[in-house]
Protein backbone atom coordinates (compact mmCIF):
# COMPACT_ATOMS: atom_id res chain seq x y z
CA UNK A 1 0.00 0.00 0.00
CA UNK A 2 2.58 2.73 1.12
CA UNK A 3 5.78 2.70 -1.24
CA UNK A 4 8.65 5.29 -1.64
CA UNK A 5 6.81 7.30 -4.52
CA UNK A 6 4.35 8.49 -2.04
CA UNK A 7 7.51 11.39 -1.20
CA UNK A 8 6.10 13.58 -4.40
CA UNK A 9 7.56 16.79 -2.46
CA UNK A 10 11.11 15.19 -2.36
CA UNK A 11 11.06 13.69 -5.77
CA UNK A 12 10.22 17.02 -7.41
CA UNK A 13 12.76 19.12 -5.84
CA UNK A 14 15.62 16.32 -6.59
CA UNK A 15 14.66 16.32 -10.13
CA UNK A 16 14.29 20.22 -10.07
CA UNK A 17 17.74 20.79 -9.67
CA UNK A 18 17.36 24.41 -8.22
CA UNK A 19 20.65 26.40 -7.08
CA UNK A 20 22.22 24.03 -5.54
CA UNK A 21 25.67 24.23 -3.73
CA UNK A 22 29.04 23.45 -4.40
CA UNK A 23 30.12 20.15 -3.67
CA UNK A 24 33.05 20.67 -1.82
CA UNK A 25 30.62 21.97 1.20
CA UNK A 26 28.33 20.12 3.66
CA UNK A 27 24.73 21.17 2.36
CA UNK A 28 22.35 23.69 4.93
CA UNK A 29 19.04 24.21 5.08
CA UNK A 30 16.74 22.88 2.12
CA UNK A 31 19.95 21.06 0.66
CA UNK A 32 20.41 19.36 3.42
CA UNK A 33 16.67 18.42 4.07
CA UNK A 34 16.88 17.03 0.56
CA UNK A 35 19.85 15.07 0.88
CA UNK A 36 18.75 13.29 4.51
CA UNK A 37 15.73 12.48 2.61
CA UNK A 38 17.61 11.11 -0.54
CA UNK A 39 19.94 8.34 2.14
CA UNK A 40 16.21 7.93 3.72
CA UNK A 41 14.65 6.80 0.31
CA UNK A 42 17.59 4.51 -0.41
CA UNK A 43 17.63 3.13 2.75
CA UNK A 44 14.34 2.32 3.32
CA UNK A 45 13.34 1.77 -0.32
CA UNK A 46 11.75 -1.76 -0.95
CA UNK A 47 11.91 -2.44 2.46
CA UNK A 48 8.95 -4.71 3.41
CA UNK A 49 6.57 -3.68 6.14
CA UNK A 50 7.23 -4.89 9.93
CA UNK A 51 6.03 -8.21 10.46
CA UNK A 52 2.93 -8.61 12.35
CA UNK A 53 4.91 -10.63 15.02
CA UNK A 54 7.76 -8.45 15.07
CA UNK A 55 5.63 -5.47 16.62
CA UNK A 56 6.37 -4.21 19.68
CA UNK A 57 3.63 -4.03 22.16
CA UNK A 58 4.82 -2.29 25.16
CA UNK A 59 8.11 0.53 25.38
CA UNK A 60 8.53 3.51 23.29
CA UNK A 61 10.80 4.33 20.15
CA UNK A 62 12.02 7.68 18.98
CA UNK A 63 11.89 7.75 14.65
CA UNK A 64 13.41 10.42 12.73
CA UNK A 65 13.91 11.34 9.74
CA UNK A 66 11.64 14.05 7.31
CA UNK A 67 8.49 15.17 6.11
CA UNK A 68 7.66 17.09 3.36
CA UNK A 69 4.13 19.10 2.56
CA UNK A 70 2.99 20.39 -0.68
CA UNK A 71 0.34 22.52 -1.30
CA UNK A 72 -1.29 23.04 -4.59
CA UNK A 73 -3.08 26.56 -5.30
CA UNK A 74 -3.70 25.84 -8.71
CA UNK A 75 -3.93 22.26 -9.84
CA UNK A 76 -3.47 22.97 -13.53
CA UNK A 77 -0.18 24.63 -12.92
CA UNK A 78 3.61 23.89 -11.19
CA UNK A 79 4.55 27.40 -10.80
CA UNK A 80 2.70 28.51 -7.71
CA UNK A 81 2.74 24.52 -5.75
CA UNK A 82 4.48 25.22 -2.57
CA UNK A 83 7.22 22.51 -1.16
CA UNK A 84 7.67 22.65 2.12
CA UNK A 85 10.41 20.54 4.01
CA UNK A 86 11.22 19.76 7.48
CA UNK A 87 13.03 17.89 10.02
CA UNK A 88 10.46 14.98 11.71
CA UNK A 89 10.89 13.77 15.13
CA UNK A 90 8.02 11.38 16.15
CA UNK A 91 7.62 8.97 19.28
CA UNK A 92 5.36 5.97 19.00
CA UNK A 93 4.20 4.40 22.18
CA UNK A 94 3.57 1.24 21.72
CA UNK A 95 2.10 0.28 25.37
CA UNK A 96 -0.73 3.50 24.66
CA UNK A 97 -1.20 2.73 20.93
CA UNK A 98 -0.52 6.17 20.15
CA UNK A 99 2.10 8.25 18.03
CA UNK A 100 2.92 11.87 18.47
CA UNK A 101 5.42 14.47 17.07
CA UNK A 102 6.21 17.48 15.09
CA UNK A 103 8.25 19.02 11.95
CA UNK A 104 9.91 21.97 12.57
CA UNK A 105 13.26 23.31 11.08
CA UNK A 106 11.52 24.44 7.79
CA UNK A 107 12.27 25.69 4.39
CA UNK A 108 10.54 26.23 1.55
CA UNK A 109 10.50 26.27 -2.74
CA UNK A 110 8.46 27.51 -5.16
CA UNK A 111 8.19 28.57 -8.61
CA UNK A 112 8.76 25.45 -10.56
CA UNK A 113 10.01 25.54 -13.82
CA UNK A 114 11.93 22.87 -15.88
CA UNK A 115 14.99 24.46 -14.73
CA UNK A 116 14.92 24.49 -11.08
CA UNK A 117 12.77 26.22 -8.21
CA UNK A 118 13.22 29.54 -5.80
CA UNK A 119 13.78 28.89 -2.44
CA UNK A 120 11.57 30.87 0.17
CA UNK A 121 11.82 31.88 4.31
CA UNK A 122 9.03 29.65 6.08
CA UNK A 123 8.19 29.61 9.44
CA UNK A 124 6.13 27.13 11.82
CA UNK A 125 5.28 24.14 13.38
CA UNK A 126 3.13 21.15 12.66
CA UNK A 127 2.27 18.91 15.89
CA UNK A 128 1.28 15.33 14.93
CA UNK A 129 -0.65 12.97 16.94
CA UNK A 130 -2.24 16.10 18.78
CA UNK A 131 -5.41 15.42 18.90
CA UNK A 132 -6.24 11.77 17.57
CA UNK A 133 -3.67 8.55 17.04
CA UNK A 134 -3.45 4.96 16.39
CA UNK A 135 -0.71 2.38 16.51
CA UNK A 136 -1.90 -1.71 15.40
CA UNK A 137 -5.34 -2.66 14.12
CA UNK A 138 -7.76 -0.03 15.39
CA UNK A 139 -10.53 -2.40 15.68
CA UNK A 140 -13.34 -0.06 17.17
CA UNK A 141 -13.08 2.88 14.32
CA UNK A 142 -11.36 1.18 11.47
CA UNK A 143 -8.66 3.54 10.80
CA UNK A 144 -6.28 0.95 10.97
CA UNK A 145 -6.36 -2.41 9.82
CA UNK A 146 -3.12 -4.50 10.82
CA UNK A 147 -0.80 -4.86 13.78
CA UNK A 148 2.08 -2.82 11.66
CA UNK A 149 -0.27 -0.03 10.79
CA UNK A 150 -0.51 4.00 12.17
CA UNK A 151 -3.06 6.31 11.96
CA UNK A 152 -2.66 10.11 13.16
CA UNK A 153 -3.55 13.34 12.32
CA UNK A 154 -1.66 16.75 11.86
CA UNK A 155 -2.36 20.14 12.26
CA UNK A 156 -0.35 23.88 12.56
CA UNK A 157 0.43 27.35 11.41
CA UNK A 158 2.94 27.86 8.48
CA UNK A 159 3.91 31.45 7.67
CA UNK A 160 4.83 31.74 4.14
CA UNK A 161 5.77 35.11 2.16
CA UNK A 162 2.34 35.89 1.41
CA UNK A 163 0.67 35.08 4.70
CA UNK A 164 -0.39 32.42 7.27
CA UNK A 165 -1.95 29.15 6.25
CA UNK A 166 -3.52 26.91 8.59
CA UNK A 167 -3.05 23.25 7.75
CA UNK A 168 -4.76 19.91 8.70
CA UNK A 169 -5.12 16.48 7.72
CA UNK A 170 -4.52 13.21 8.48
CA UNK A 171 -1.70 10.12 7.97
CA UNK A 172 -1.74 6.79 6.85
CA UNK A 173 1.15 4.52 7.22
CA UNK A 174 3.25 1.39 8.15
CA UNK A 175 6.08 0.36 9.91
CA UNK A 176 8.94 -1.04 7.51
CA UNK A 177 11.59 -3.06 8.25
CA UNK A 178 12.24 -6.42 10.60
CA UNK A 179 15.41 -6.67 12.50
CA UNK A 180 16.22 -10.16 13.88
CA UNK A 181 19.30 -9.76 16.36
CA UNK A 182 18.47 -10.36 19.79
CA UNK A 183 18.88 -7.27 21.73
CA UNK A 184 18.26 -5.02 18.67
CA UNK A 185 14.77 -2.80 18.13
CA UNK A 186 13.10 -4.71 15.49
CA UNK A 187 11.35 -2.01 13.34
CA UNK A 188 13.86 0.24 10.55
CA UNK A 189 11.50 2.87 9.81
CA UNK A 190 8.48 3.89 9.25
CA UNK A 191 6.71 5.71 5.85
CA UNK A 192 2.83 7.67 5.77
CA UNK A 193 1.39 10.38 3.96
CA UNK A 194 -2.17 11.75 3.87
CA UNK A 195 -3.93 14.40 2.62
CA UNK A 196 -5.02 17.35 4.21
CA UNK A 197 -5.65 21.86 3.46
CA UNK A 198 -4.24 24.38 3.56
CA UNK A 199 -6.46 27.76 4.50
CA UNK A 200 -5.70 31.49 4.76
CA UNK A 201 -7.96 33.75 6.67
CA UNK A 202 -11.50 33.05 8.30
CA UNK A 203 -13.95 31.11 6.31
CA UNK A 204 -16.94 32.62 5.46
CA UNK A 205 -15.29 36.19 5.11
CA UNK A 206 -13.82 37.95 1.91
CA UNK A 207 -10.11 36.96 0.76
CA UNK A 208 -10.66 33.34 2.38
CA UNK A 209 -8.75 30.83 0.36
CA UNK A 210 -8.70 26.81 0.99
CA UNK A 211 -6.10 24.48 -1.25
CA UNK A 212 -5.36 20.62 -1.29
CA UNK A 213 -2.54 20.03 0.80
CA UNK A 214 -0.54 16.60 1.47
CA UNK A 215 2.00 15.72 4.18
CA UNK A 216 4.48 13.02 3.36
CA UNK A 217 6.87 11.66 6.08
CA UNK A 218 9.87 9.02 6.25
CA UNK A 219 11.89 8.13 8.99
CA UNK A 220 14.55 5.69 11.04
CA UNK A 221 14.09 4.18 13.86
CA UNK A 222 16.41 4.57 16.98
CA UNK A 223 19.89 1.85 16.14
CA UNK A 224 19.65 1.62 12.21
CA UNK A 225 22.56 -0.22 10.50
Amino acid sequence: MFRIVTLPCLVLLTACGGAGIPMTQAPVGLDAQIAAGDRLVSRLDGVAATQFSAMPTSGSATFTGVASLFIDPVFETDADDIVVLGDLTTTANFSSGVMRGRVDNLHGATGFTASGYREIPVDGVLQIGGRESVIGNDIDDNRTNRPNDFYADYQGDITLPDGTYAVEGTLDGQFLGTRTSDGVFPIRGLLGGGEGVASRGVEGTAGFTEYPADLDIIAEAPGRP
